[in-house]
């Protein structure tokens, strides 16, 4: 049920200043490492948060006033001068010596340590989930660690960094848990505001003489990413937090979060030529699936989702490598030839499983649903991807991938009677921005290797497998997945016999070993088991969650291409890719993105969580 006074204008503004925060807390790390850099750690931590501290203390008397009962003065101490002041110098120290991609993924391991800690103190029992995600997220950093050559920073830098980001972490753990009762009684605002004010004093202690002398001699650039730091990093997003929290779904806001070290990477590659290494989007993936079991783990029903919830990941991580693959391929084996082998195999398959397990009766408008998804849906996805690829890089081929929520949500609309809302025209306009903005970009500084032809043919391709869900999930759901996926899969063949030519064995002849086994990959895992993975996910949750993994496509497709075929990222794709997550996002999450109506105490809890990020 909507939040009463909640409309759709409203959880637009509140989605709209979700995603500007997320933003500027992803590059807020690299403002804080060049500032640091400019003015010196020391002087840095003084001059931005006395600044900070000055800015809240003048809107605070509009915000509650300065009183607290005296009972109260004990915990708000202890925030202040442990959680607040620890994570202020562990921070800016931290980023002084790590890099901001580095420091940005340590930072996302926040929910795990709150999560711990809360176990430790007692106010909350820690799960097999929150047990799993450290185990993970420990592995990740170990990956995240290694020497792997190429970053110019000392290995013994990047430790203490790293390691005083880490202790920035816990002290802001101690600051989440503890504050929370204080926020609960007295309001986010106040007690951000009373925080930092006793946080500041302790600060002064690293002042010296020449403290005043670097304020006044900060050149603009310096200057910006001051104005950047206190102003719109603290000040403006924490009431744009605030505002999108009083909003959205709690679980929508939190989930946004994940967003955040993915901006910090590709700011720091981005602004500060950070190298974007393998060590770095390995380890990353592997934090970031450690927070995400650890923190959406418990909300979960793995005994009835589990199977469904592999099923996804399996087969949104084999398509990822799909782009990848079918780039190899086509670089030097004609298209044509790469869809037959794809799709014929994979549809001799299909129909020998089905001729060994039966089909169980179907009505006439079951039968035409699942030929319609096959000739028009994958027939079409696969044509024009797969020719697509001759024009774009992996890299592009995924981002392009990662619009198929929004069509899957589009075509509802149009085939299965969906309602047309304010989110889905949206987030489809923004989506359609980030295309042209690929297009466009491409125009003016042309990338390496990419062709207009291949966007638009990518894009229309992800149409495709748009119309292939909405129209196979009804039967797949009522007559069981994998007879309907090896249905798909065997008509889906026979139009391959249309590209045929006197020359395909001749071509089929030529492919050397490494491209056997590849189109071997492709067939098999991606095509055959990736298919039934899907269609079984759908028969056992929802297609907006199943579409929520589809995010994870152009994450492997990326880190695909860049390692396995020496691709590179450019401001085009990151900027037009942006622009396509985020509407993707909005458009797909927007119907669950209004608050539902709360009792009191889950009010309470949510208030409390109005602190969860950092400032």
């Amino acid at each position: 049920m909507a939040h009463s006074g909640a409309t759709p204008r409203s959880t637009l503004l509140a989605v709209a200043a979700l995603a500007f925060v997320i933003v500027i807390w992803g590059i807020t790390p690299v403002f804080i490492r060049s500032f640091a850099l400019a003015a010196g750690a020391a002087d840095s931590l003084v001059i931005r948060n006395v600044l900070v501290s000055l800015l809240f203390l003048i809107f605070l008397p509009f915000f509650g006033g300065y009183h607290i009962a005296r009972a109260d003065w004990g915990r708000l101490t202890l925030v202040s001068l442990v959680g607040m002041l620890g994570y202020n110098i562990g921070s800016v120290f931290g980023f002084f010596y790590a890099p901001a991609s580095i420091g940005g993924l340590i930072i996302a391991t926040q929910p795990l340590l709150i999560a711990a800690l809360a176990a430790m103190v007692g106010s909350e029992k820690l799960t097999a989930a929150a047990i799993l995600g450290l185990a993970i997220s420990f592995v990740g950093s170990l990956v995240l660690f290694q020497d792997d050559g190429v970053t110019k920073i000392p290995r013994s830098e990047i430790l203490l960094g790293s390691g005083l980001i880490f202790l920035a972490g816990l002290a802001w753990s101690i600051y989440v848990i503890f504050s929370k009762s204080l926020i609960q009684r007295y309001g986010s605002y106040k007690i951000s505001a009373l925080t930092l004010t006793i946080a500041a004093p302790p600060l002064l202690v690293f002042a010296s003489r020449r403290t005043w002398d670097v304020a006044l001699s900060l050149d603009s650039s310096a200057l910006f990413s001051l104005f950047f730091l206190v102003v719109i990093a603290t000040f403006m997003s924490l009431m744009l937090w605030n505002f999108a929290t009083g909003a959205l779904r709690p679980t929508t806001v939190g989930a946004s979060l994940y967003l955040v070290p993915i901006f910090a990477v590709l700011a720091g590659y981005l602004f500060l030529r950070e190298p974007m290494t393998g060590n770095t989007l390995i380890a990353g993936s592997i934090i970031l699936t450690g927070v995400a079991i650890a923190q959406f783990g418990p909300s979960l029903k793995w005994r009835g989702k589990l199977g469904g919830i592999t099923a996804v990941l399996f087969a949104v991580s084999v398509w990822g490598l799909v782009p990848v693959a079918t780039r190899f391929l086509v670089l030097d084996v004609q298209p044509q030839t790469v869809m037959i082998l794809r799709v014929i195999p994979a549809g001799i398959i299909g129909l020998l499983a089905v001729a060994y397990m039966g089909v169980r009766p179907m009505p006439w408008s079951a039968w035409a649903r699942i030929i319609a998804a096959a000739v028009i849906g994958n027939v079409g996805y696969q044509v024009l991807s797969i020719f697509g690829a001759q024009h774009i890089p992996a890299s592009w081929m995924g981002m392009l991938f990662g619009l198929e929520p929004v069509f899957i949500a589009l075509f509802a609309v149009m085939l299965a009677g969906d309602r047309v809302t304010s989110s889905l025209i949206a987030g489809l306009i923004l989506a359609l921005i980030g295309t042209a903005a690929l297009m466009l970009g491409n125009l003016v500084a042309p990338a390496k290797d990419v062709g207009l032809l291949g966007i638009i043919l990518v894009t229309m391709g992800s149409m495709g497998w748009g119309i292939y869900t909405v129209l196979i999930r009804p039967v797949s759901t009522k007559f069981g997945s994998t007879q309907v996926a090896c249905l798909t899969l065997g008509i889906s063949a026979f139009p391959m016999l249309l590209f045929l030519t006197p020359e395909f064995p001749q071509a089929l002849q030529g492919m050397n070993l490494q491209q056997i086994g590849v189109m071997s990959f492709v067939v098999i895992f991606c095509t055959f088991f990736g298919t039934i993975a899907w269609n079984f996910a759908l028969g056992h949750m929802s297609s907006a969650l199943a579409g929520m993994f589809l995010y994870i496509q152009p994450l492997v497709a990326a880190i695909g291409g860049i390692f396995l075929l020496g691709e590179s990222l450019n401001l085009t794709l990151v900027t037009g890719g942006a622009f396509i997550i985020t509407g993707v996002a909005i458009a797909q999450f927007g119907p669950v993105f209004q608050k539902p109506a709360m009792h009191e105490d889950d009010l309470h809890n949510q208030d409390a969580g109005l602190m969860s990020r950092p400032s």
